[in-house]
């Protein structure tokens, strides 16, 4: 016997079923939701209707596409960039050691070779050691340029004055005793040719420290000082007589004659000797030119070298840098019409 009441919808149709049904419909009238195709990529949802009182429909859900990969771009000339180069490799400390190596093996100063060179015969040697002082180019450039003043009436040659230095003689006198009576204080000692040495020490000892460095060489010792000046090395001899020059030129008579001319106009390389000529490798030029005491040509050498730095002193995390250290090296090139020439020559 069959039952009144209709047999239950299946599942499926249940599962389908309009959600939103307006009023007094039989939910069982209703016709379920067509299921979308195979072929077709719409969502169930996208074919619902839209409820009453609606005017639009929703926008229906698009489905989610797989993002195709971005195509990569040729660099354009507007926009290109150039690639930096790789940053250099760090320096080690080995490579620091073998830099400082070979820096220390490079020649530490130029080397310029003498034009005067040292000379065989002994007899020679005493002279060409005081050529190569440069005090002896300043005492004769001091007897040149205030000879007005110094009451020297001998007229001597540069050739006089260095063999009276190497073998002191009469010469010595000549030239030291105009010097000495003029720098105070005054003695009352009489200056002959046997006691000058012994003014000379007096002057030199409140003075010597002002004008030149080291020890005074030769002090006053009753009588002994006379002959301990001959037995003196010619270039002592020379310094002494360098020393009397410097005290001369502190003198009042000459500081007021020096600026009289200065006053005059005249400059004052008329009374400071400058040098002729040079080069970047330190060299200087000197010229005496003088009717009595003869012409001279020297050449100076500057030499500049730089000291090898100590391994392991550093002082707060820097390496201590030495000072270079500076030499002069002077040189009497030329004092004859012969040595001018060669001189020109060459």
């Amino acid at each position: 016997m069959a039952s009144s009441s209709s047999p239950s919808p299946p599942l499926a149709s249940l599962s389908q079923t309009n959600p939103n049904p307006h009023a007094g419909a039989d939910p069982r009238s209703d016709p379920s939701m067509p299921a979308a195709s195979d072929g077709d990529g719409a969502s169930p949802a996208s074919t619902e209707l839209a409820a009453p009182g609606k005017e639009e429909l929703e926008p229906p859900t698009p489905a989610e596409e797989t993002p195709t990969p971005r195509k990569t771009r040729l660099p354009r000339a507007c926009n290109s960039k150039p690639r930096l180069p790789p940053p250099p490799p760090l320096e080690r400390p080995r490579r620091r050691a073998a830099a400082g190596a070979a820096a220390d093996e490079t020649p530490q100063c130029r080397v310029v070779t003498p034009l005067v060179s040292e000379p065989e015969a002994p007899a020679e040697l005493a002279r060409w050691r005081l050529r190569c002082m440069w005090e002896l180019g300043s005492v004769l450039n001091f007897l040149h340029v205030f000879r007005a003043l110094l009451n020297i009436t001998v007229e001597l040659t540069a050739e006089d004055i260095e063999a009276a230095l190497i073998t002191p003689n009469g010469t010595l006198y000549d030239i030291h005793m105009p010097l000495l009576k003029s720098i105070p204080p005054i003695t009352r000692m009489a200056m002959g040719r046997g006691t000058w040495v012994t003014v000379l020490c007096r002057k030199l000892r409140d003075w010597w420290h002002w004008v030149a460095e080291g020890d005074l060489p030769i002090v006053a010792s009753h009588g002994a000082e006379i002959e301990m000046y001959k037995e003196l090395e010619p270039s002592t001899r020379l310094l002494i007589l360098k020393a009397i020059c410097d005290i001369r030129v502190e003198q009042d008579d000459i500081r007021n004659y020096i600026d009289t001319f200065v006053k005059r106009g005249y400059d004052l390389s008329t009374f400071r000797k400058e040098r002729i000529g040079g080069d970047s490798l330190g060299i200087s030029y000197w010229y005496e030119d003088d009717p009595i005491l003869g012409h001279r040509l020297y050449r100076e050498i500057r030499r500049v070298e730089q000291m090898k730095k100590e391994p392991g002193k550093r002082s707060k995390g820097k390496r201590i840098s030495t000072p270079p250290v500076v030499s002069y090296h002077w040189e009497t090139v030329a004092s004859t019409f012969e040595e001018f020439d060669d001189v020109a020559v060459s």
